[in-house]
């Protein structure tokens, strides 16, 4: 069963807005005045590399003699990083495009560093496994749970770095849920509880909450049969311990795993942040479900360090122009294409679902150039 984005005004209400809707694109065309770089420089979660390589392509396809010069990590870790760039005076990348479109207004907003986003693609999580995996052909027939294995077999399970990636707190977000679905909250999903889930966030994401999905490692209280918890920066650097077989299971977004042709599990709709809507059977909404998932990331070391709550919500990507990057004219006509027909036609070739509509929360900051798509 797959969570699956319906009606508009269900989007809307996941966002919390009430924004502009972009129903599509004519062809992109130039801004006004003389582009003044050529030279295009873009920050991207890791788990756009595959469709912003075509993307890229096809840009420098129509803008002969113009270099695009991508990076890609976890998204806070790339926020951050365009923070000290700015805050170093140098010059900042004119796009970012973040797994998880809450940081842009959360962390840019308030230093000017931006004053809008665009949402504009969606996602859900998987457990990704290697070949062989032991314990996978008892989850594959449904004799055993995932996290029954997870917690009871001797093998290792993956995932990012909540600090620098959004698929990481998302991940342990995936492990509060299932505690609550099957265990806590079992009755309100027709399930009895299970046992194996009791506990669960304790039992697999080891440490106090500073520590938690930092640290990794084993728990023998809770984990007697030996499985280690791995972190890693981000997501994308999963993939390949798990080809190699030197990690059994990780968390990824789905349109990882299908870009990558990972073995993978799909998560029950009330744990896989990818669901909207109203929950069968129930008055809430997964939404609301989402909610109850709380995860405390690093939002700063100095001048003295801070967490933040990140919650629980559907996955839903942003992008948004950075103030004082030198390539404005260049980043308008790239999310332009982002927005077109053909930027769509991309990105969902490459296994990234779309959002559509598109949602902006402010368009009066808009460049006009983005802003007459609305026209």
């Amino acid at each position: 069963m797959k969570g699956k984005i319906g009606k508009v005004a269900t989007i809307l209400a996941v966002l919390g807005l009430t924004p502009v809707i972009f129903q599509g694109c004519s062809k992109p065309q130039l801004a006004e005045g003389e582009v003044t770089s050529n030279v295009l420089s873009i920050y991207h979660a890791g788990s756009l590399s595959v469709p912003f390589e075509g993307l890229k392509a096809e840009f420098i396809k129509n803008h002969p003699g113009v270099e695009v010069i991508i990076e890609s990590g976890g998204s806070a870790g790339l926020i951050n990083k365009i923070i000290s760039v700015i805050e170093a005076g140098e010059t900042p990348p004119d796009i970012i495009a973040s797994a998880d479109y809450t940081l842009i207004p959360k962390r840019l907003y308030d230093k000017g560093y931006a004053s809008w986003y665009i949402a504009f693609a969606r996602n859900e999580l998987v457990l990704c496994y290697r070949d062989g995996a032991p314990g996978s052909e008892d989850i594959i027939n449904g004799t055993r749970t995932w996290f029954d294995v997870l917690r009871n077999d001797g093998v290792t399970y993956g995932h990012s770095n909540p600090d620098d990636d959004p698929c990481g707190y998302r991940s342990l977000m995936v492990i509060q849920l299932t505690e609550l679905v099957y265990f806590e909250n079992a009755f309100d999903f027709d399930f009895d509880k299970d046992p194996n889930a009791e506990k669960l966030y304790d039992a697999l994401i080891v440490g106090i909450d500073t520590e938690r999905g930092r640290i990794g490692g084993k728990n023998e209280n809770l984990r007697p049969g030996g499985s280690e918890e791995v972190v890693r920066a981000k997501s994308v650097d999963l993939i390949s311990s798990l080809q190699s077989g030197d990690l059994d299971y990780a968390f990824e977004y789905r349109s990882v795993a299908v870009q990558h042709s990972l073995n993978y599990f799909d998560l029950h709709p009330a744990v896989n942040l990818g669901s909207i809507g109203q929950v069968e059977g129930n008055e809430f909404t997964y939404e609301d479900f989402y909610k109850k998932a709380v995860v405390k990331i690093l939002t700063q070391v100095d001048p003295e360090i801070v967490y933040s709550e990140m919650v629980g919500e559907p996955v839903v990507y942003g992008i948004t122009i950075v103030e004082g990057g030198e390539g404005m004219d260049l980043a308008i006509e790239f999310i332009q294409l982002i927005l077109s027909e053909k930027g769509r036609q991309l990105m969902e070739e490459s296994g990234q679902p779309f959002l559509l509509p598109f949602v902006c929360d402010h368009p009066e900051n808009l460049p006009k150039d983005i802003k007459a798509l609305l026209d």
